[in-house]
């Protein structure tokens, strides 16, 4: 059976300015690995795939990004997989018609 990844995702959208934390972590013990990870925010990929490092047992941080439209609906999407075959992905929206705005996505 796949190990699922715990992961908490938030952005929150202040104005043109976006602020996204991130915590993903395997269950402790466990053969399950973090394979990959992205986030995105207006299409703009927020973790540097150049330096990702699949194998991770935990990965955290918080990385923030601009929008050219804040007045304009904008997706904010993830995906991770784990080298056990478990992935997971979802897409929501922050909304342009709000100057301030969050989605949260978490399986934890």
């Amino acid at each position: 059976m796949d190990t699922p990844i715990q992961y908490q995702i938030r952005c929150e959208k202040d104005g043109a300015s976006v602020k996204a934390s991130y915590d993903l972590q395997v269950p402790v013990g466990g053969p399950a690995l973090i394979a990959s990870f992205s986030l995105s925010v207006d299409g703009k990929q927020l973790i540097d795939q150049t330096h990702w490092i699949p194998g991770q047992v935990r990965f955290n941080g918080t990385q923030f990004t601009k929008l050219d439209h804040p007045d304009k609906d904008v997706a904010a999407a993830f995906s991770i997989s784990s080298n056990e075959g478990w992935t997971a992905a979802d897409t929501d929206i922050l909304r342009g018609d709000q100057p301030f705005d969050e989605v949260s996505f978490r399986n934890s």
